[in-house]
């Protein structure tokens, strides 16, 4: 008897995923019904749709590939046919028990991209590439290169290499990961595929066929690789595929390379390689320790064929030297450090450095990840009007006492703990026991439940909160079941919370539409009561130490959920997945972009329970985390643009050391900044993020918007076709440059203000305007929904009201923050209905190509400007109003409005360069630790 619902997920599979519209998921629901009902009866056609809609919800966008072709060969199209892909198989049927059909099929085209980039393994002579593949935090990276191992084995690669950071939790974690999923044993027991049936575990239990060349693993879960255990041991990697999972260890490094050595052939040019076994290494969080740091001799550069490299980078380098065939792919979600490598640097020891000359593939994440832009509200180009930030960051600024800012080794916490996380540890435990009654009555999630804690990178300090933690937990637990008032204590604590936080965040998260996948049942205090209890005791049992003297791990495999309260510092930053993170309490700063995005392991996947996620953090942190996504976002567009253009990746590090404003991307010694940038606008909107508080500011601000207004007063209104939707605010066109120019001279703005500063866009203008472009300006006093109003000549308008980033350490004393500017619909001002309907009409286009079902709400704003005449320039400026934006501003300016603007750019052909010297701050910003954290001892 056919399944209408399997017959009815095959039909949907068939098509392209930008026709699985709603309409036509319908409609196959309906021709299942029709087919089956001679010998099923009725069958609820609405049933179907709704389980149909709920396994096709997901879309993944493709991944933006920016490649040189110089000496690269196709071939995957050529010899697919004769490839068996009993590895990957094996791999997409384990996936498919856990992971919708959208998503499967998106990991099989993005992992067939990357493998079609590398070199055929069966290629004659030696060749090499250098790849890259980056994503974001959490989403999923993992599951990307154990596809590409599993089709490049099955390719015919037969060594691979996956390199982790230089923590053990994460090499095991990563070994029992491919255990399950590549291996198919566990490798625990076991070193090879043949001991028989009883280690089989993961893709090993489907009952499908073995593939015919067996894997054997050098390392196991609890051992990474030692020569001495296979000194002596002869090895044919001719005959079998080997698997290697090792940490970024010197000493480790170099035995496997002097073991691997052993292999080598002499060839007739009496260079020792090993010949005809392509090596595949996977670099995962690559841009950490692999990066070469060292600084150059004095007069030399990085690429001099004399720079002796840092140890972890030389010792990679050398793996890949020692094999014919050899493919470096690096995986990470903060590739700054990485596309800074000089692609020029050649060794004649230690080859190439690791710069991804080959190719660069950027992986967007699926639709149902909560990422930074999803958390902290950013702009989002499928939503018509600004989005918030979600309603799950809780800000704290209680903990100076207890884990003081620049506290040292040896530092004892004082009792109590702070009241914030007091509230963080009450927080997880309802968490817990909200996913539990969803999972007991709705079958709704499950799964293991984490907290992370982590406040200090010394493991000395970290022991310390472990025991607090332990004791708090161990004492919350025995006082819930006492009849007395300490029992009513904490039942009282428990059900505020759950009143003031937990019962109103899920009405408000279940009015987001792009988050209700995400959001489980609604459930009541009386089902949530009931599994406190148990919950408590699970976690008082649960305090976990993750470092490197510790002798906890995080071990995820029992098939009973588990309850972990983490506590650690730099292993709990870097690629460790810790499953079911609900609640993160997270003091711990850092300098750099990179590593603070490494750190954020609350981003990734909540299925079910993203209404009980918390965060507990600072002001500063979240200021800090609205900085990196941008940078992040900015990168992807920028990667995206130089795909578009055809360029090679050496042209995506151009561009960021060339364009991108404030991007405080990585620890100077990953990248040896000049003080001279370069800028073109063509084709961009920039925009005043920080904006200026003093009374001083805000008066001479005011007085250029208000002679700006004067001056342009008699000229056209903006007709309303060309402001549709907009609302209201003072709007006129055809102002010449001259006046604009005017307006900009001398404004005052924070020198946080890089890409956007006056005189940079002042120069551009001036430089346009010499080839007969940006002449004229449409201009825009914007009206928001402040309660007060702001005066001009001939207009009286509400000032606007923004989220305000506040706390954060880089804001100076007289300036604030915002987290966007500007309303998205905005950047359509002055365009005819004609040319914003071919921009919606690209828009559509575009996601169209990119998988996503849902239509955008409005055209994208690179769309727009694509269609923007080039002699006409956009000028948007927004009166923030100080008082419903909650910003302090000096008393004798109260009504004064703090100005933002953003100037929309056109495309041109003829766009002109323009250079600008960086100023101190973002030249100190860029300078910071010399010696990276990442090679320091986390008790250094």
């Amino acid at each position: 008897m056919f399944d209408p619902i399997e017959m009815a997920k095959n039909a949907v599979l068939s098509l392209e995923r930008h026709q699985r519209t709603p309409e036509r998921l319908r409609e196959i629901a309906s021709q299942v019904a029709v087919v089956l009902r001679p010998t099923q009866g009725e069958i609820s056609v609405d049933d179907l749709v709704k389980v149909l809609e709920s396994e096709f919800d997901v879309w993944i966008t493709p991944p933006v590939v920016v490649s040189d072709p110089d000496g690269h060969e196709p071939w995957l199209e050529q010899r697919r046919a004769g490839i068996k892909f009993s590895y990957w198989k094996r791999y997409r049927t384990l996936l498919s028990k856990r992971w919708k059909p959208g998503a499967i099929e998106a990991l099989d085209g993005s992992t067939d991209q990357i493998l079609g980039l590398m070199e055929d393994p069966k290629r004659p002579g030696s060749w090499k590439t250098y790849g890259m593949v980056y994503g974001q935090v959490q989403s999923g990276k993992t599951a990307s290169y154990t596809g590409v191992i599993s089709k490049a084995v099955d390719a015919g690669y037969q060594v691979v290499i996956v390199l982790t950071s230089q923590h053990e939790s994460l090499r095991h974690q990563t070994q029992a990961r491919l255990d399950l999923e590549f291996l198919g044993f566990n490798s625990k027991f076991t070193r090879d595929s043949t001991s028989g049936d009883s280690m089989n575990i993961g893709v090993g239990t489907l009952g499908l066929q073995k593939p015919e060349v067996a894997c054997l693993t050098l390392t196991t879960r609890d051992s990474d690789f030692t020569a001495a255990k296979f000194q002596g041991s002869a090895i044919d990697i001719h005959s079998f595929r080997v698997l290697v999972v090792s940490k970024k260890n010197k000493r480790i490094l170099e035995n496997l390379r002097d073991w691997l050595a052993n292999a080598a052939t002499t060839g007739p040019d009496s260079s020792r390689l090993i010949r005809n076994a392509p090596l595949l290494l996977i670099d995962d969080e690559a841009d950490y320790a692999s990066v070469d740091t060292k600084k150059a001799a004095k007069g030399r550069t990085q690429s001099d064929p004399d720079h002796d490299p840092t140890a972890i980078n030389k010792a990679i380098r050398e793996l890949l030297e020692l094999f014919e065939k050899r493919v470096y792919l690096a995986y990470t979600a903060t590739p700054f450090a990485n596309i800074f490598i000089s692609e020029s640097t050649s060794h004649e020891k230690y080859g190439a450095d690791l710069f991804p000359r080959s190719f660069m593939v950027a992986l967007e994440p699926p639709s149902n990840y909560c990422g930074p832009e999803v958390v902290f509200g950013l702009e989002d180009p499928s939503a018509a009007e600004i989005r918030e930030p979600l309603p799950i960051i809780r800000e704290i600024g209680d903990h100076e006492d207890w884990m003081p800012d620049g506290h040292r080794k040896g530092h004892m916490p004082e009792l109590p703990l702070p009241a914030s996380l007091v509230e963080a540890l009450d927080a997880f435990v309802l968490s817990t026991a909200v996913r539990g009654v969803r999972r007991d009555q709705y079958s709704v999630g499950g799964g293991h439940n984490t907290m992370l804690i982590h406040v200090t990178r010394f493991t000395d300090v970290q022991g310390q909160v472990a025991r607090q933690v332990q004791d708090h937990l161990r004492a919350t637990a025995d006082a819930w079941g006492d009849y007395g008032e300490a029992g009513r204590s904490v039942q009282r604590r428990l059900a505020a919370l759950w009143e003031k936080d937990f019962a109103p965040t899920y009405d408000t998260l279940a009015e987001y539409t792009d988050v209700s996948s995400s959001i489980g049942p609604q459930v009541t205090w009386d089902q949530v009561r009931r599994l406190v209890p148990e919950v408590l005791e699970n976690a008082a049992h649960g305090v976990r130490r993750i470092n490197g003297t510790a002798a906890d791990v995080l071990d995820y495999q029992s098939t009973t959920p588990v309850t972990v309260v983490a506590v650690g510092g730099d292993k709990l930053s870097r690629g460790l997945t810790l499953e079911g993170l609900s609640v993160s309490y997270y003091l711990r700063t850092s300098q750099t972009y990179d590593t603070l995005l490494q750190m954020g392991r609350w981003f990734g996947y909540r299925p079910g329970y993203l209404d009980a996620t918390r965060l507990y953090t600072t002001p500063e942190l979240v200021g800090y985390y609205v900085h990196i996504t941008r940078a992040n976002r900015e990168l992807m567009d920028l990667t995206s643009a130089v795909a578009r253009a055809g360029g090679t990746p050496k042209r995506v590090g151009l561009r960021v050391m060339d364009g991108v404003g404030n991007l405080q991307v990585t620890a100077s010694a990953k990248m040896r900044s000049t003080k001279i940038m370069t800028v073109s606008f063509s084709g961009t909107r920039v925009e005043t993020l920080v904006m200026l508080t003093s009374a001083k500011a805000l008066r001479h601000n005011h007085a250029k918007l208000e002679k700006l207004v004067a001056e342009i007063l008699p000229y056209g209104e903006v007709p309303p076709d060309r402001r549709e939707g907009i609302g209201d605010g003072f709007f006129r066109e055809g102002v010449p440059s001259s006046t604009v120019l005017d307006f900009f001279t001398g404004f005052a703005v924070s020198p946080r203000v890089l890409a956007a500063n006056p005189e940079n866009l002042t120069d551009y203008i001036r430089a346009q305007n010499d080839i007969g472009e940006l002449t004229r300006w449409t201009v825009a006093v914007t009206a928001g929904n402040a309660s007060n109003m702001l005066s001009l000549p001939g207009a009286d308008i509400a000032m606007v009201k923004r989220k305000t980033i506040t706390g954060h350490a880089r804001v100076q004393d007289g300036e604030f923050e915002v987290g966007v500017l500007v309303s998205p619909i905005h950047e359509s001002l002055g365009l005819s209905r004609e040319r914003y309907r071919r921009a919606y009409e690209r828009t559509v286009e575009e996601f169209r190509k990119s998988g996503r079902e849902k239509k955008p709400a409005r055209a994208s704003g690179e769309s727009l400007r694509g269609l923007r005449d080039p002699e006409e320039g956009l000028l948007l400026i927004y009166p923030i109003d100080p008082a419903t934006s909650k910003v302090a501003v000096p008393a004798e300016v109260h009504g004064l409005p703090a100005l933002g603007y953003a100037v929309v750019f056109p495309v041109s052909d003829r766009a002109q360069k323009v250079k600008y010297r960086v100023n101190e701050i973002f030249l100190n910003n860029l300078a910071t630790a010399m010696g990276d954290d990442e090679e320091e001892n986390e008790d250094q």
